[in-house]
C-alpha cells in the first residue's frame, strides 16, 4: 500500500495557536501596533481606514461580545455576507471568539441561492452591510426570517457593537477540534456543498502559508480575492496575518483602482487570478503606474514583465492542489523551488497530510506511476458536509474521495490531470480536459480557454476547444492544434476549435468558473450551424 506522507506536524516550526480567535490574540499582542489592513470605503464616500493589529482585535472583541450579549449560543451558526472589508475580518475572528460557527456567504449569490446557504448552515444572525456596488443585501434577505440582522453602513451595526459594551463575563473557551467554519463550494450547476472545518483547519493553513509564500512582517499583499473562498481565507488573509504583514483590500476588482491601490500602498506581492492579471496588464495606467515596490513576482508574469518591477529572483509563486474540503492546498511547491518543478507537478503533501491514488473501482491503492482517483486526509481536513455524516464522506480508512485524478510521480510528487468526472472518452481513450487547458496557458494569443466533449457516433466523444484570444491577437484552428501536438498525445488533440468573443464564454458571476452546461448548448448550436452534427 503506497500512502505518501507530508512531513510530521509535531514539533513542525512556525505553528501558533489553533483556535481563530486565539491566533489574532497571538498575531494582535505580536504585532500590536503594525497596519494590518488598509480599505478605501465605499461606504464612507472613499475615505482609507487603516487597522492595526491591536485595533483588529479590539473590534473582533466587540464583534464576539455582542454576539454573547444577543444570546448566540456556543456552536451557532452565524452567516457574513460582506466584501472584502475590515469589518468582515473582525466579524470572521469575532464569530470564533464568541464560540460561534463562522459561515462567509458568497456575495456573488443570486438571492435564491443566498437563501439556500442561510437555510442550509441554519444561520439565524446574518452580519452584512447595506450595499456592495448594486446589491442590497436587506432586500435579499428580507423574507427569510432570520432572527438578527446587523448591516456595516447603517445604525444596526452601531447598536450592535455597543450591545456588548460593558460585558463582564469572559468569553468562551474554544479547542482546535470545535466547528469553527463553514465554507460553501463553488458549485456551477447544483447546490453548493456546506463543507464544515474545525478551528485548527484555517488556523494551521494560515501559519502553514505564510511560511510557503514566505511572507513576513513587510509583506504589503494587495488582493481583491473574497474570504468566501478558501483562497481569499487562507492564503490571502490568514497567511498575511500570520506573518504580520498588511493586506490591502479591494471589495471588487477594478483594475484602475488596483494598479492605483498598488502603487499608493507600496504593496511588495500581487495575488491575482490569471483574468484579473490579464486585465491589470491590459489597463492604459499599466505601463505608467509605479509598480517598483513589487517584490514577489515571478517568472515570465505580467508583474515580472512590468518596466519597472524588479523581482526577488529567489521567490516563485507557490503553486499547489487543495479543495474547500481540506480548507485550501492539501500538496504545493514552496516559494523557494525552482521554477521548473511547478510546471511538472503540483508539489508534495504539507505537514501532517496523506495521500494515496486508488483505483475508482475498485477501492484498490495504486503504486508510484499509476493513474486513479486522488484521496485524502490529514488535520485541515473537512469534518463533514452539512447534511451528510462523515461515514458518507469518507472511506473506511478515513480518506476523502476527491473525484480528481492523478498520480505519484517518480520524486514523491502529486500530478493532477483532471477531474475524473469530466474525463472525455474519444475512440476509446479517456483525454483530461485539465491536462489540455494546463497546456493552453502557455500558448501567447490564448486568453481563455475551455475543453469540452461532445457526442460523436464513431468515436463516442470529440474533444472541442472553446477559446478566446487576447486583445489584438490572431490565432487559427491550426495554430492551437499545432501547439498541443507537441505537448500531449495525438490522441488528445482537439478534433474541432471553436474561437469565442471576450466574455461569450459563459461564467458564474465573478468570471471565476465556465457554466459547462451552458457551454455545451452554446458549442451544440454553432456544430449545427456548420453542418458538423
Amino acid at each position: 500500500m503506497t500512502t505518501l506522507h507530508g512531513p510530521p506536524l509535531d514539533g513542525f516550526p512556525g505553528i501558533g495557536a489553533l483556535t481563530m480567535g486565539d491566533f489574532l490574540e497571538e498575531v494582535g499582542l505580536r504585532f500590536a501596533d503594525h497596519e494590518a489592513l488598509v480599505f478605501d470605503d465605499p461606504l464612507q464616500g472613499g475615505t482609507t481606514a487603516r487597522w492595526t493589529y491591536g485595533e483588529l482585535c479590539s473590534q473582533a472583541r466587540r464583534v464576539a461580545r455582542a454576539l454573547v450579549a444577543h444570546e448566540v449560543p456556543r456552536g451557532a451558526r452565524v452567516a457574513i455576507l460582506m466584501g472584502n472589508r475590515p469589518e468582515a475580518v473582525a466579524a470572521l475572528f469575532g464569530c470564533a471568539m464568541a464560540g460561534a460557527v463562522a459561515v462567509p456567504v458568497s456575495t456573488f449569490s443570486p438571492p435564491p441561492e443566498l437563501a439556500y446557504m442561510l437555510a442550509n448552515c441554519e444561520a439565524e444572525v446574518l452580519l452584512t452591510q447595506t450595499r456592495l456596488l448594486t446589491r442590497r443585501f436587506a432586500d435579499d434577505v428580507a423574507e427569510l426570517h432570520l432572527r438578527e440582522v446587523f448591516a456595516v453602513g447603517d445604525k444596526s451595526w452601531d447598536r450592535f457593537l455597543a450591545s456588548g459594551a460593558g460585558a463582564a463575563e469572559p468569553l468562551p473557551s474554544v479547542s482546535p477540534d470545535d466547528d469553527g467554519l463553514i465554507i460553501y463550494s463553488s458549485g456551477t450547476t447544483s447546490h453548493p456543498k456546506g463543507v464544515l472545518h474545525n478551528h485548527r483547519a484555517p488556523t494551521l493553513q494560515f501559519w502553514v502559508q505564510a511560511q510557503i509564500f514566505r511572507r513576513h512582517e513587510g509583506t504589503r499583499m494587495w488582493t481583491s480575492l473574497p474570504m468566501f473562498w478558501t483562497a481569499g481565507l487562507n492564503t490571502a488573509m490568514g497567511s498575511t496575518l500570520a506573518a504580520g504583514g498588511c493586506w490591502v483590500m479591494q471589495e471588487t476588482f477594478e483594475p484602475g483602482e488596483a494598479l492605483a491601490l498598488m502603487a499608493r500602498e507600496r504593496v511588495t506581492e500581487p495575488y491575482a487570478l490569471p483574468h484579473q492579471t490579464a486585465a491589470l496588464e491590459e489597463h492604459p495606467d499599466w505601463a505608467s503606474t509605479d509598480l517598483s515596490s513589487l517584490t514577489y513576482v515571478f517568472g515570465k508574469s505580467a508583474f515580472a514583465r512590468h518596466p519597472r518591477v524588479q523581482g526577488d529572483t529567489t521567490w516563485n509563486m507557490p503553486v499547489g492542489y487543495g479543495l474547500s474540503e481540506t480548507c485550501a492546498f492539501f500538496v504545493a511547491h514552496w516559494s523557494d523551488r525552482p521554477r521548473e518543478l511547478p510546471k511538472q507537478s503540483m508539489g508534495t503533501p504539507l505537514p501532517g497530510n496523506e495521500l494515496r491514488i486508488v483505483d475508482p473501482d475498485t477501492g484498490r491503492v495504486l503504486a508510484p506511476g499509476d493513474s486513479g482517483e486522488i484521496t485524502v486526509k490529514g488535520p485541515t481536513l473537512m469534518r463533514h458536509y452539512l447534511g451528510m455524516t462523515p461515514t458518507e464522506c469518507f472511506d473506511a480508512d478515513g480518506f476523502f474521495h476527491t473525484g480528481d485524478a492523478g498520480y505519484i510521480d517518480d520524486d514523491g510528487a502529486v500530478r493532477f490531470t483532471g477531474r475524473r468526472t469530466e474525463m472525455i472518452k474519444t475512440g476509446g481513450a479517456n483525454v483530461s480536459p485539465g491536462e489540455l487547458e494546463v497546456e493552453l496557458r502557455a500558448c501567447a494569443p490564448v486568453k481563455l480557454a475551455r475543453i469540452i466533449g461532445m457526442p460523436d457516433p464513431r468515436l463516442d466523444e470529440i474533444v472541442v476547444a472553446c477559446i478566446t484570444l487576447k486583445d489584438g491577437a490572431e490565432a487559427t484552428a491550426e495554430d492551437i492544434q499545432g501547439f498541443l501536438r507537441g505537448r500531449v498525445a495525438a490522441y488528445k488533440v482537439p478534433k474541432r476549435v471553436l474561437f469565442f468573443a471576450d466574455g461569450e464564454i459563459p461564467m458564474t458571476g465573478h468570471d471565476t468558473k465556465v457554466r459547462d452546461s451552458e457551454l455545451v448548448a452554446l458549442v451544440a448550436s454553432r456544430l449545427e450551424l456548420s453542418g458538423d452534427r
